[in-house]
Formats: structure tokens, C-alpha cells, sequence
């Protein structure tokens, strides 16, 4: 579903929200050319007519059963930026903290270590 940028940030919040004690939310952000999509014009006017667009991103989120999706213009990137990260601090508090294992040297390199006193 396709979604102003505001509106999309608030569905994304509850997407996570609706994650929070079990799934997963997938995120993820590629170029949006909208000439691509225009198969009538041959391939040389398609790429001509890409390097005059402004600069897109497309933005999408799902968590497997819901899909949602937005378009981020150039000059609505850091507001986009700001907003997502206060999204992303807001939800991601659940992470688990892996501990780290103790290193104990292996018996080669405890050897290399004796053989060179």
C-alpha cells in the first residue's frame, strides 16, 4: 500500500509495535526511477529522461503479512532521516544482547608462543 511519507512513518510504528514480541520487520531502500516503469519509450530516451529526474527514494516495509511503501524525494531527505531514526530508537529497544564468549589461546598458538622464549 502506498503511503505519504508521514503516513508511512506512522504505520511503520505500528508495524513495529505490532512486532514487538514476536516477528520480524523488513526495511528496505533502492532508487526509484519513474521512467523505468514506461516500456513504450525505447531504452536510450528512458535512461535520457532518468538523469533529468530529481533523485527518488523508494522506501518499503513489510513484516510479512502487511505491506506498506513510500516515495522520498531529495528535498524531503532529512526530514524523512529525522523521522525515521526517532522511529527506529523508539522500537528497537527490544534487541537481544549477545554475550561475548571467552577467547582462550588454542593449543597452537599457545605453542608458537613457547617455542619463540
Amino acid at each position: 500500500m502506498y503511503l505519504d511519507n508521514d503516513a508511512f512513518l506512522s504505520a511503520l510504528n505500528k508495524l513495529y509495535q505490532s512486532t514487538s514480541k514476536k516477528g520480524t520487520v523488513w526495511v528496505t531502500m533502492k532508487k526509484y526511477v519513474d521512467s523505468d516503469s514506461n516500456f513504450s519509450l525505447k531504452k536510450a530516451d528512458r535512461i535520457k529522461k532518468s538523469e533529468e529526474e530529481e533523485n527518488k527514494c523508494l522506501v518499503r516495509a513489510t513484516n510479512g503479512k502487511k505491506k506498506i511503501s513510500t516515495i522520498v524525494l531529495a528535498k524531503d531527505k532529512s526530514m524523512f532521516e529525522k523521522s525515521y531514526k526517532n522511529v527506529l530508537l523508539i522500537n528497537l529497544d527490544n534487541l537481544k544482547v549477545e554475550k561475548k564468549k571467552p577467547t582462550t589461546p588454542t593449543n597452537s598458538s599457545a605453542a608458537a608462543k613457547k617455542s619463540k622464549v
